[in-house]
C-alpha cells in the first residue's frame, strides 16, 4: 500500500504548482496525469506556441 498525504490529479499548471507547495509543507504526495508529459492541456492542444504568462520567462515554448 502506497502511503501519501495528498494524491493530485493532473499535471497541468495548477497541480505541478500543489506539489511545489506540499513540498514546502513537508507533505508527501503523489501526481497522476493521463497525458504522456506534464504541462496540462495547453501541451496538447498548442504544443508549437509559445506561452506568454509564465513568471521569470519572456516566452517558453512546450516540450514536443
Amino acid at each position: 500500500m502506497i502511503q501519501t498525504d495528498i494524491l493530485i490529479i493532473g499535471a497541468g499548471p495548477v497541480g505541478l504548482f500543489t506539489v511545489f507547495e506540499a513540498g514546502l509543507l513537508k507533505l508527501r504526495c503523489h501526481l497522476v496525469d493521463s497525458l504522456g508529459q506534464a504541462g496540462g492541456q495547453l501541451t496538447e492542444i498548442y504544443p508549437k506556441k509559445p506561452i506568454y504568462d509564465i513568471p521569470g520567462f519572456p516566452a517558453c515554448w512546450p516540450a514536443i
